[in-house]
């Protein structure tokens, strides 16, 4: 487990269904200097609008902006093409980048990227998976998510949801989209519009998956009894979604008690082996006995990623909690694993739900 993990060169997944503001945001980013040093990679230069900020082509598929930013097309493996990219910055034959952005096409699961991170130790060790920013279109955004399972996965692994567009909607559609979001991943952190957009800079990513945890709303699955009880609350799409959406289930709990590493690991192979897939996102700031600092976990699809011990809390709140997010996830068996967190407590009891 990597003490220091913030070190690692952060990485930035930027996903969103066709046509839901990308390129706008990335457009944004790129002109802002606190982005500099940044290396992008796209699937195809030609998707996004970049031949304004070029100011030299190194070689067909590697560009250096004019923000002191790299851009570079995606070819072959995501994988091959990150570790061949931290190689020539080792030894000088492109600019040191101090972040990486990747942008996904439209209809694209931004998992397998994300865990790539995570499944290759050479890159594990020199890169950390920073968040998921999702764009989502204020105005068609609704129909999107109402058709398409690919912008359903999109918002509900993100960490960031951008709403775009939002002079072509009305206050209704927007407002209702807004609760359409907050029930598919209510910990994302949301911003909308152009001016929103242009305050984001890289220091919004530093702890962007223990935040999202850590300020859980009390009262939205605390349990302030002191009696160490964890409670799981769910959150459901709209009711009026058609049929063939996915039904997208948020689960939250907190818990008093520190946790140790068998009781992880017992935890996570519950997950994998009861839910596979149908486990969207997990994301945890576990306290263990003994221990300063907390412990990150993050869950993609059906694959973790090593457990991140950080130096320290972000808060004074020093309990548990995690956040599931999965798709049509069978509440009583997920409140049975999350026991095996507690074991001391003796019973699956010791998690309620509503």
């Amino acid at each position: 487990m990597n003490a220091l993990a913030d070190e690692r060169i952060p990485v930035i997944i930027v996903t969103g269904f066709l046509g839901s503001g990308k390129t706008t945001l990335l457009n944004r980013l790129l002109r802002d200097p606190r982005w500099a040093d940044t290396l992008v990679i796209v699937n195809e230069l030609g998707e996004v609008g970049l031949d304004h900020l070029l100011i030299e082509s190194a070689e067909d598929t590697l560009l250096l902006l004019d923000s002191g930013c790299l851009c570079c097309a995606l070819q072959g493996g995501f994988r091959e093409t990150l570790a061949d990219l931290y190689v020539r910055r080792v030894k000088g034959a492109v600019p040191r980048f101090a972040r990486v952005i990747v942008e996904t096409t439209g209809l694209a699961d931004p998992g397998p990227v994300a865990n790539a991170l995570a499944a290759d130790s050479l890159l594990r060790a020199e890169f950390r998976l920073a968040g998921i920013v999702t764009t989502v279109d204020a105005f068609a955004g609704a129909a999107t998510l109402s058709q398409q399972w690919e912008a359903v996965r999109q918002v509900a692994m993100a960490d960031l949801l951008v709403l775009t567009k939002l002079d072509l909607a009305s206050v209704r559609e927007t407002a209702d989209l807004r609760e359409r979001l907050a029930a598919l991943n209510p910990i994302a952190r949301r911003v909308e519009g152009a001016e929103a957009m242009a305050t984001l800079c890289p220091a919004d990513f530093d702890t962007v998956g223990a935040q999202a945890v850590l300020t859980l709303q009390p009262g939205a699955g605390a349990d302030r009894s002191g009696l160490g009880r964890g409670r799981l609350d769910r959150g459901r799409i709209a009711p009026d979604a058609p049929v063939h959406d996915p039904q997208i289930v948020a689960c939250s709990a907190i818990f008093d008690q520190a946790v140790d590493w068998p009781a992880i690991a017992a935890w996570q192979r519950c997950i994998v082996e009861d839910f596979g897939r149908q486990m969207l996102r997990v994301k945890a700031l576990l306290r263990l006995e003994d221990a300063e600092g907390p412990v990150v976990l993050h869950g993609i699809g059906a694959y973790f990623h090593p457990p991140e011990r950080r130096s320290r809390w972000p808060s004074e709140d020093r309990r548990s909690r995690l956040v599931c997010i999965g798709r049509a996830i069978d509440a009583e068996a997920l409140r049975e694993s999350l026991a095996l967190l507690v074991p001391h407590t003796g019973a699956a009891s010791a998690i309620t739900l509503p």
